[in-house]
């Protein structure tokens, strides 16, 4: 038998996290997804991760493969999405951190910035953000707002000069975290303050999403706990003042909410927290759910002349490597998408792949309905078509 891989230090916590199992990725065209991840799970803070991505292979699918500056999950004037900027302001203001300066690192579009704006906040309101694609113009400079391209490793600010930072679903997608909380730290004011929100991933399974969704997610490297984050704050002099666990709204669903707000202080955090094994094993039985799902996608392949794939979403790029596509066709609706490729495989416009004789496999968990009235507007029988769960 081969030797299992050998443990590796875990970001957060730097425990001894040991391997937990291989997941096999792809992507279109040279994506950086076209590999096996291997996770790794710390049983000292509980952070799964994956250990053989680095910061620098991600970033070529950020200015690459990532369509976040189209995609309507970010659509900064939508009512759920509206709703969470509300949540984060919020905790500013019982924090009792009104109309402070506030520097939004990976703010993508600007949402919650410009809506603090347009409800009258008075400080000073910057945006980092990598993807130049999201950065929005500002109308006037007397909106003291303003949009810098960068990432969370290189802040467009100098020492000790900030009073706020923010990070909203940005350090699920980095792997160094040592360094980007390094930087962080350099640019706090002493007594500053730090609100981050992360995907709270010990609650996925209350909030399941179809067959391996959580995991899917391929540029979510990071998978945190609690006290996964609470020690790496620790470890940069940031003291954890305040820990909220809810369920926000996207425009596509609802999602487990992990928020920390953070001091740069020489205390200790005021939150207990005590590891456990819940987003490990719940890692375990996505891998087990989503064999099981590529064996009963390949009965049905067998079935066909040939098979239709309709959708290239996260959850069937992580479907794809464990399937036989000899007689397989992609499509997608997105421009961006069709004349890429996957694996040679070209991706086609729906409109243009003959219905009949074949069975059409709906891939994106979120759009079942909306996918299967066009498949069938098209041509496609109803017993044709079968929606991945």
């Amino acid at each position: 038998m081969p030797r299992p891989p050998p443990p590796d230090r875990c970001p957060a916590c730097h425990g001894i996290a040991p391997h937990a199992l291989d997941w096999p990725f792809s992507g279109l065209g040279e994506s950086v997804f076209n590999t096996t991840v291997a996770f790794h799970a710390c049983p000292e803070c509980g952070l799964v991760y994956a250990a053989n991505l680095d910061d620098a292979t991600l970033a070529g699918f950020y200015t690459g493969e990532c369509t976040y500056f189209s995609s309507n999950h970010f659509d900064i004037n939508s009512r759920e999405n509206i709703e969470k900027y509300k949540v984060y302001r919020g905790l500013l203001v019982e924090a009792g951190l009104t109309d402070r300066d506030i520097l939004d690192v990976g703010c993508g579009r600007g949402g919650f910035l410009r809506w603090l704006k347009q409800h009258h906040w008075r400080g000073l309101c910057h945006g980092v953000e990598a993807d130049p694609r999201s950065i929005p113009e500002v109308e006037t400079p007397e909106d003291r707002l303003c949009f810098y391209q960068g990432d969370a490793f290189h802040l467009p600010a100098a020492d000790a000069s900030q009073e706020v930072l923010t990070y909203f679903h940005v350090l699920e997608h980095l792997r160094d975290l040592d360094r980007a909380l390094n930087e962080a730290s350099r640019v706090l004011k002493d007594g500053g303050h730090l609100l981050i929100e992360v995907p709270d991933a010990e609650r996925y399974a209350e909030l399941p999403i179809g067959t391996a969704f959580w995991f899917g997610i391929r540029e979510h490297v990071n998978h945190f706990s609690p006290t996964a984050l609470e020690k790496l704050l620790r470890h940069h002099g940031l003291a954890v003042l305040r820990l909220d666990r809810c369920v926000l709204p996207t425009p596509e669903f609802s999602y487990p909410s992990l928020l920390i707000l953070a001091q740069k202080s020489e205390g200790t955090s005021q939150i207990a927290m005590t590891a456990n094994s819940a987003i490990a094993d719940f890692l375990l039985s996505s891998r087990i759910a989503q064999t099981a799902q590529a064996a009963l996608v390949s009965e049905v392949m067998d079935r066909f002349e040939r098979s239709v794939f309709w959708g290239c979403s996260a959850q069937l790029f992580s479907l794809l490597p464990l399937l036989d596509l000899s007689r397989a066709t992609l499509c997608d609706v997105s421009p961006l998408k069709q004349g890429s490729h996957y694996l040679g495989i070209s991706i086609q416009a729906p409109a243009d792949i003959r219905p009949g004789g074949a069975s059409l496999f709906i891939a994106p968990y979120l759009h079942h309905q909306v996918i299967r009235r066009a498949a069938i507007s098209l041509g496609w029988g109803d017993s044709e078509i079968f929606a991945l769960e």
